[in-house]
């Protein structure tokens, strides 16, 4: 695997658009994120109308790019890593899609119309969060000021892309209140063949797969997406939070798949509530709760094949996640300390649905992942020296109803996950910086017990030990920042070609990723800047072994 990432050289300019603030963490993150701030390696400011995240990010930092499956719900990729390999989370809060195919992936089910900033996460230095192998993604929503305010937008693309959306916000020093509703569609953009997403289709290897004369013409997408967030000041010392989104995508269309996304609902809750200044051990304490669903719904109806209605299949997947998190902060021997316990339940369910499924079976059999986490992490600086190290423990249990699925197994897994860093200030100008690390991710329910064989019950969990190093220097107006990385994976969950068939299963494998990106701002003035970057990322095979033997 190589990958090669150039950010072509742009201007950027402080026009009426909003900003969206785009926070660079690298090996600084094992510090409390109330010192983020403090210790940002790099802070972009980019100004884009762009609705999707994926996209978003591929276009702010070199070593990010995209897959992109259709309009919409581009899936991302942070230094050759992927899929259950990052962690993205809203406001800390996890959200898991439905599709087994990743149709919708956890970025997509964010409205850019309410997103304040993201906090881009390089390598294993997360302990917050259960499963950050490769680093990490945190969407900030906005928070609502006070008095009254509201805001009415409208965008028009190309493809006949159009958005809608309206915030209205409010309140005093005691209470603020937010809501916000956004309705956007799309038609079918072309590739670099001028094909629309019907055309590509027309490639597929049965006819039966290619779009009906019907629908060759249909929207790619219709979406709508609807939020609230109240913030309540109690006392002095006390903050209580409660945020609500919904997403509604309909009639998705998904050239590369022989199906297209009929319904994709999401409904995500949250509520936290913090104590300040409770005394010398506690500067903040926090608990937070959230549960988020997806429904997803997969079909043939816009297909040649769906001729009536016994040939018209549908594939309904559910997955919810609920989690809770309680984390203590203080200064302790002039060191910044956070220590955490992270309890979270995620469930899959793919079953058959009242149309015949495509299967004829049922692909995830409603699997449970329970995790128990405990983490500590802090941060003490010693003269130009910031030293920073994590440590957490994750107790995992993964289950199937075997009813469903006569194959399926329990499987168990304990881990630790650490790292220790530290960045140098040679001068008030410029600083390096070298950290290590290793963090862990057990297998999902689709690598351990997708239908068909494709599910592998035996898989151990990925463990990536990882060293980062880098340097950073201003010269006037101009920053640069280069860093290197070794990414050592061992077990790392390999998806594989079963022999002569078409079907697709999973393996452990010994793997390396090695890479770097470099990149360069000059600030004209305090409107205008110019940026560049370039990223580069090689991973390769080590130990075969289970591979071939199986192939």
């Amino acid at each position: 695997m190589k990958t090669f990432t150039l950010l072509s050289v742009a201007a950027v300019a402080a026009l009426a658009t909003e900003p969206v603030t785009i926070q660079k963490i690298t090996v600084e993150a094992a510090a409390p994120k109330s010192d983020a701030t403090r210790i940002t390696a790099d802070e972009i400011v980019k100004f884009s109308r762009q609705s999707d995240l994926g996209e978003m990010l591929s276009g702010a930092l070199p070593e990010i790019t995209h897959v992109r499956t259709t309009a919409i719900g581009n899936d991302i990729v942070l230094r050759g890593f992927k899929k259950d390999n990052l962690n993205v989370t809203i406001d800390d809060a996890k959200i898991c899609g439905a599709c087994p195919n990743r149709m919708d992936p956890p970025a997509m089910h964010v409205s850019s119309s309410q997103i304040a900033s993201v906090e881009v996460q390089e390598g294993p230095f997360d302990v917050t969060q259960f499963g950050s192998l490769g680093g990490a993604i945190n969407v900030v929503t906005k928070d609502p000021s006070k008095g009254m305010h509201g805001e009415i937008s409208a965008t028009l693309g190309s493809y006949d892309y159009r958005k809608v959306s309206a915030t209205v916000e409010g309140g005093n020093d005691a209470v603020q209140a937010l809501v916000g509703y956004s309705h956007e569609t799309s038609g079918q953009y072309k590739d670099g063949d001028g094909k629309t997403l019907a055309e590509q289709a027309d490639n597929a290897t049965t006819a039966g797969q290619r779009y009906s004369t019907a629908h060759k013409n249909d929207d790619a997408y219709t979406r709508q997406n609807f939020w609230a967030k109240i913030v309540g000041n109690i006392g002095d010392n006390q903050k209580l939070t409660l945020s609500y989104f919904g997403d509604r995508a309909d009639d998705v269309l998904y050239p590369r798949y022989p199906m297209d996304a009929l319904i994709d609902d999401t409904d995500m809750f949250k509520a936290k509530y913090q104590l300040f200044g409770l005394g010398t051990y506690s500067d903040e304490l926090s608990i937070e709760a959230y549960h988020s669903k997806v429904k997803h719904e997969m079909g043939t109806d816009f297909r040649a094949g769906a001729t009536s209605a016994a040939a018209t299949m549908v594939s309904p997947v559910d997955a919810t996640i609920k989690g809770v998190r309680a984390e203590n902060t203080a200064s302790i021997a002039e060191a910044d300390v956070t220590f955490g316990i992270d309890l979270s339940t995620r469930n899959w369910n793919g079953t058959k649905g009242s149309r015949l499924n495509p299967y004829a079976q049922v692909q995830i059999p409603d699997a449970d992942t329970d995790n128990v986490g405990v983490y500590a992490k802090a941060l003490k600086t010693f003269g130009a020296l910031d030293m920073s190290g994590g440590l957490r423990y994750d107790d995992t249990h993964v289950d199937a109803d075997q009813n469903l699925m006569a194959t399926a197994k329990d499987r168990d897994y304990d881990n630790v996950s650490a790292n220790v860093l530290g960045r140098y200030h040679y001068s008030s100008h410029g600083n390096v910086f070298v950290g290590a690390g290793q963090s862990v991710r057990v297998p999902d329910a689709r690598e351990l017990y997708f239908a068909g064989g494709i599910g592998n019950t035996n898989l151990n969990e990925t463990i990536n030990r990882e060293v980062d190093m880098g340097v950073e220097h201003t010269f006037g107006n101009l920053h640069l920042k280069g860093t290197l990385f070794y990414s050592d994976l061992k077990d790392y969950i390999y998806a594989y070609k079963t022999g002569v068939s078409t079907n697709t299963s999973y393996a452990n494998i010994d793997a390396r990723i090695v890479g770097g990106d470099v990149t360069a701002d000059y600030a004209i003035n305090n409107e205008w800047s110019i940026e560049s970057g370039v990223a580069y990322q090689r991973g390769t095979k080590k130990d075969t072994s289970e591979l071939d033997a199986l192939s």
